[in-house]
């Protein structure tokens, strides 16, 4: 099946389901055709897309709530269902990368500061742009972040949140096999730092696990970036003063 059809076909993942106005529809309309783009590789237009939505005043968390990560969901169903390759999986995220790199020097910061943020992937996890793309919408929201990028060992991991600071840590892990190396990280880093710094887990390996840890108990669980906003801001209280 030609992958333009198979986008066609790809059920939308976004808010025209809640409220139908023509402000989510035009959204939803713009996320399709990224899609699109990014699968036929074409990183000029596709980033062409995302600036032009830029300049006309779409907010970037917006975007990358809206556009990169619904496309990106889409992207994980097509190659679940055979419907692409992972050559065409791995070309999507990866413009998707690039476009995000672009996009990310026009970030404005809110006046509110809430704390500061290391952001990482597990040690074992090779994919990034989940935990960037957090890393980056926190810090529009005032988080002072710093992201370590991916498969970052343990003892890297615990100097960078001592010498940043940080009040809250974020570990991001796709693939199931990893939640024990999520584990084992938690717990080196609560035997380091006990309560002071809250611990933030997302990736798609936690919208797969039908009951979280034990060991995993009393930390703050985000399983989409809306959800990463909302329970830092509400868990989180001023932890900069």
């Amino acid at each position: 099946m030609p992958v333009s059809d198979s986008i066609q076909q790809a059920p939308a993942q976004n808010a025209v389901e809640k409220n139908g106005n023509a402000e989510v529809s035009s959204s939803a309309a713009l996320q399709q055709e990224y899609l699109r783009e990014i699968l036929a590789g074409k990183r000029k237009t596709s980033l062409e897309i995302i600036m032009d939505a830029y300049r006309s005043g779409y907010p970037i968390p917006g975007i990358y709530m809206d556009i990169f990560q619904v496309s990106l969901y889409e992207i994980g169903t097509l190659w679940e269902t055979n419907q692409i390759t992972v050559a065409d999986e791995h070309m999507g995220t990866a413009i998707t990368q690039y476009v995000i790199s672009n996009l990310y020097q026009h970030l404005e910061i809110a006046n509110e500061q809430r704390g500061k943020l290391v952001m990482t992937g597990v040690l074992g996890e090779m994919h990034q742009l989940g935990a960037n793309m957090v890393a980056d919408v926190l810090e529009a929201d005032g988080w002072d972040a710093m992201f370590l990028g991916t498969n970052v060992p343990t003892e890297g991991a615990i100097r960078s949140i001592r010498q940043h600071g940080a009040d809250l840590f974020g570990i991001s892990s796709t693939m199931l096999f990893n939640i024990p190396m999520v584990v084992q990280l938690v717990e080196e880093v609560k035997k380091e730092f006990g309560d002071s710094v809250r611990i933030l887990l997302g990736g798609a390996a936690f919208r797969s696990l039908h009951e979280l840890p034990g060991e995993l108990e009393g930390c703050i669980v985000a399983l989409n970036l809306g959800e990463a906003l909302d329970r830092t801001r509400r868990d989180m209280s001023n932890p900069a003063e």
